[in-house]
């Protein structure tokens, strides 16, 4: 066969399953439940007719051989003469056929004109079980129960034949088909439009998230699946498991947007700061270029270069840890005890501000020196930590303003740092701020003032990178303190070596 030939075989075929698939999945989902509910009642619309034909052939062999029963050898006698008698059941035919030739029937006129006679032909027992022979009437059946004649002697005469019609059982399953018929109908079409009202109904909730999935890409990602149906259910789940995606959906667009700014910023404030001292040094630069600085002058500029140089060099330095920090790059982490690493600051702070009363206390305010606290941590990131802290305290306090570092556990989870100064404070408004990157309370944007605005961050940065919280409060009497809350080690981890051993109490 020719391949254009097989091709056109199965193209209707493919039509109608690509128009099938074409349609919508509720008009599918209806079509199919309709087509199920038909092929059932067909099913039992047959099943049903055709029990209650045998059950009514089964009646009419039943009335036969009660009626076989009670004719007896009496009513033989009437068949003994060819021809016909009255005297027989009115619908009733009886037929003898004798081994010697002879036929004798028995039939009532009004019903050979009714039903006409049976189609016998030559008569056998077989099993002697009624069976169906056509009638002389076209469309009409009989049914025969054979039974064997015997003369006076007891021995074989012949075979006779009762018979009854079988238009009643017809005509009662032929009415019973038409019922069933058009009750089938009705219940079809009632069952389609009740399956497409209910398939609509059901696809309510799909709807719905069709119409959220067209507000989200309108832009609006706050949008939601109304819950409408229990979790348990195939709906209810896939309404959750949706408004759950959106809201990471959401949260992630809001993190990638606000990151975005947050680097836009970033860029832009680090770009501010690192303007001021490339300035300085091109200004100086093509001052001393073009010989607009005198002699006795030359070491002051070259100071100055150098200074701007440094300057901008630890910017840069600052902007890198950031970077760094941001990436997630992975640290260092060992048992750290943090009354070491405090004790150490403030011995570094001693020397480097000697005009600052300097104190290791404990948080709970004993007498006693503060007990070895463990964390698991960076020890060179939380040194730094607690360096910037002093440092900003050196910077925005004024000279000889004292200075302490509490200490101690709390709620045997956490380790908690307070860095507390006596200087002017910050105001409220500034406390939630000085986080930020670049964010400085003093807007002149001078760096022996106000700094580059990175210290803080980079302090909170590094708490945070060791799952901990920090936060500003007022300190009793007047002042700042910056309290960090870090989560202490494992009782089974043992402290990293410490260079230098708890210290408490006043330094000067």
């Amino acid at each position: 066969m020719p391949p254009s030939r097989r091709r056109g075989r199965f193209h209707p075929i493919i039509e109608s399953k690509r128009y099938w698939h074409s349609q919508p999945l509720r008009t599918r989902l209806a079509l199919i439940t309709t087509g199920l509910l038909t092929v059932g009642l067909l099913a039992t619309s047959l099943v049903t007719t055709q029990l209650l034909q045998t059950h009514l052939i089964g009646q009419v062999d039943n009335q036969l051989k009660v009626t076989s029963r009670t004719i007896g050898d009496r009513g033989l006698e009437y068949l003994q003469q060819d021809g016909r008698s009255s005297q027989a059941p009115t619908t009733y035919y009886l037929e003898a056929q004798y081994s010697s030739g002879k036929i004798g029937r028995m039939v009532n006129d009004k019903t050979t004109a009714e039903y006409g006679i049976p189609s016998l032909g030559t008569l056998s027992l077989d099993n002697g079980e009624p069976f169906t022979v056509p009638s002389s009437l076209p469309g009409h059946y009989w049914r025969v129960l054979p039974l064997e004649i015997k003369d006076q002697d007891g021995d074989y005469a012949g075979i006779v034949a009762i018979a009854l019609p079988l238009r009643n059982v017809r005509d009662t399953v032929e009415q019973t088909r038409v019922v069933v018929a058009v009750t089938d109908v009705v219940v079809v079409l009632v069952g389609a439009a009740l399956a497409t009202y209910l398939v609509h109904r059901s696809f309510g909730p799909l709807r719905q998230i069709e119409g959220v999935a067209g507000r989200i890409s309108r832009g609006d990602l706050s949008a939601r699946v109304p819950v409408t149906e229990p979790p348990m259910t195939e709906v209810g789940s896939l309404q959750q498991a949706l408004n759950t995606m959106l809201q990471q959906n959401e949260h992630a667009f809001s993190v990638q947007v606000t990151a975005q700014v947050r680097m836009t910023r970033f860029v832009s404030d680090a770009s501010h700061e690192l303007r001021t001292p490339l300035s300085a040094i091109q200004g100086y630069g093509e001052l001393y270029r073009m010989g607009g600085v005198p002699a006795e002058r030359t070491s002051e500029v070259m100071g100055r270069i150098e200074s701007e140089a440094t300057r901008m060099g630890r910017l840069v330095e600052d902007l890198l840890q950031l970077a760094r920090m941001d990436e997630g790059r992975k640290m260092d982490t060992a048992p750290v005890d943090l009354t070491a690493v405090c004790a150490g600051a403030l011995t570094d702070m001693v020397v480097l501000a000697p005009e600052r009363d300097c104190a290791l206390l404990r948080l709970d305010g004993g007498p006693e020196a503060p007990q070895p606290l463990t964390v698991m941590g960076d020890r060179d990131r939380l040194a730094q930590v607690v360096t910037n802290l002093l440092g900003n305290v050196v910077r925005h306090t004024p000279a000889g303003t004292p200075v302490e570092i509490a200490l101690g556990p709390i709620g045997g989870r956490s380790a908690i740092i307070e860095v507390r100064d006596h200087g002017p404070g910050i105001a409220p408004a500034d406390a939630s701020k000085v986080f930020q990157r670049f964010y400085r309370a003093d807007t002149s944007r001078n760096r022996e003032t106000g700094g580059s605005g990175l210290g803080l961050s980079i302090v909170a940065a590094i708490v945070q990178r060791h799952h901990g919280t920090i936060g500003i409060t007022p300190t009793p009497g007047g002042g700042a303190t910056v309290r960090i809350e870090l989560p202490l080690a494992q009782p089974e981890q043992a402290p990293a070596p410490a260079g230098d051993g708890p210290r408490a109490g006043r330094r000067g």
